[in-house]
């Protein structure tokens, strides 16, 4: 196997996606939850409807259930008056009343109807007297009534499998009866540091060496963004062979995933990426993405490593442009849109034809142009108040070779 030290001719973003979702797979077991611990897991079955539901009729107003004929012509000047038999409540048995001509049953919302009922007049449009209530409006066939069936019918798919469990759709799996669900387990993803010069936050800042901030970027933001994700960090290593390939081994037997930071460039020191192309097999070396030049995946041991730069807007720019991508399609998920608005460029912006660039910017209201983008550091892929001080950013696309200023572009919210 060749040796490329250095960053041969580079792909683009969307051909490093492509040849990751051709040559890695994800081997996942399944396992059986409850829903109340399901949350953020990926559904391994297709989930079907058990009953009706509504199960029966039921009011979608307080009010009196009655037969709609005996309403017909009622209005303020020609009362319809009808003959309370008792009330019905969320939970009661519609069979517990039954109501002929000219009868009523006061009901609530969500009450089943009772038999004979075939509508709801509103408590608005009527008037109690003891055991008469006068009624004021006529009201049609099942007017005001949740019909059966009318949210989903039995038998009825409700989730596919391959869907990411969030509120709504755990939701709708209780509605109908369901407590365990089948799912993927989550996706296990080993995060390992290198570099000489890093040390954790917490410790005493000493001559030549700079705090590790690009490990806790990248593990929230796939926390925040992959929740079907558990990230493991495995702490900050020296720039040393075996000492990396120790960990690198651990990392790939315990993980579905390795990422690396730090160690993706082209000097002697990077020795990481000795380790995985002595044990491995580049999936690709170098992207034509700015910042994130030497964003790089491999296979080793049949699984998929990723090696971002250590400088944290690069490896976010990855993160953003790859990373996060591929994980969703592996898993057979769609990727996550990002939200945009239309706003203009207060100043130009420049690109090199066959990359793509992302620029941070500051996304604000202006009383005369509407919304304006502000971009807030054109370089700097190690500048990381850049992603902080800004709240969105704009896409060059390779075959752009800037924006003007006052042009009109899509900036994505962060």
């Amino acid at each position: 196997m060749g040796k490329p030290k250095y960053l041969g001719k580079l792909i683009s973003v969307d051909e490093a996606v492509k040849q990751v979702l051709e040559k890695a797979k994800l081997e996942i077991s399944t396992k059986l939850i409850d829903i109340y611990n399901a949350l953020n897991h990926v559904l391994a079955e297709d989930i079907y409807a058990l009953y009706d539901v509504p199960a029966y009729d039921r009011s979608a107003v307080d009010g009196y259930a009655v037969r709609s004929i005996d309403t017909v012509g009622a209005s303020p000047l020609n009362l319809a008056v009808l003959r309370v038999k008792g009330s019905i409540s969320p939970g009661d048995d519609p069979g517990k009343h039954s109501i002929g001509e000219n009868e009523a049953v006061e009901i609530t919302t969500g009450a089943p109807l009772p038999l004979g009922a075939d509508a709801v007049v509103m408590y608005e449009d009527t008037h109690r007297n003891n055991d008469l209530v006068e009624i004021y409006k006529a009201v049609p066939v099942y007017a005001n009534v949740s019909r059966k069936g009318e949210d989903y019918k039995k038998n009825e798919l409700l989730v596919k499998s391959n869907t990411l469990l969030t509120d709504r759709f755990l939701a709708i799996i209780a509605s109908t009866g369901i407590r365990k669900v089948r799912v993927y387990e989550k996706i296990r993803i080993g995060l390992i540091t290198t570099g000489n010069e890093l040390i954790e936050p917490g410790h005493e800042l000493r001559p030549g060496k700079i705090f590790n901030s690009t490990s806790i970027l990248v593990k929230t933001y796939l926390e925040k963004h992959a929740p079907f994700t558990l990230v493991r960090y495995y702490g900050i290593y020296p720039d040393n062979y075996n000492v990396l390939a120790e960990v690198l081994s651990k990392a790939l037997s315990e993980n579905h995933i390795v990422i690396t930071t730090g160690g993706t460039g082209i000097s002697g020191e990077d020795v990481i990426r000795d380790v995985i192309e002595d044990n491995g097999e580049w999936i690709f070396r170098g992207v034509a993405l700015r910042p994130g030049r030497p964003t790089s995946a491999a296979l080793v041991n049949d699984k998929l490593v990723f090696m971002l730069s250590g400088f944290p807007v690069a490896a976010w720019t990855a993160l953003e442009s790859i990373v996060l991508r591929t994980i969703y399609l592996l898993h057979g998920l769609n990727p996550p849109f990002r939200c945009s608005v239309k706003a203009r460029l207060v100043r130009r912006v420049p690109n090199t034809i066959g990359y793509r660039t992302y620029i941070r910017v500051s996304i604000r209201e202006d009383k005369d142009k509407g919304l304006i983008a502000e971009p807030y550091m054109l370089k700097g892929s190690g500048i990381l108040s850049s992603l902080t001080k800004s709240n969105g950013y704009i896409v060059l696309r390779e075959n752009v070779e800037g924006y003007e200023e006052d042009s009109i572009v899509d900036a994505y919210l962060l």
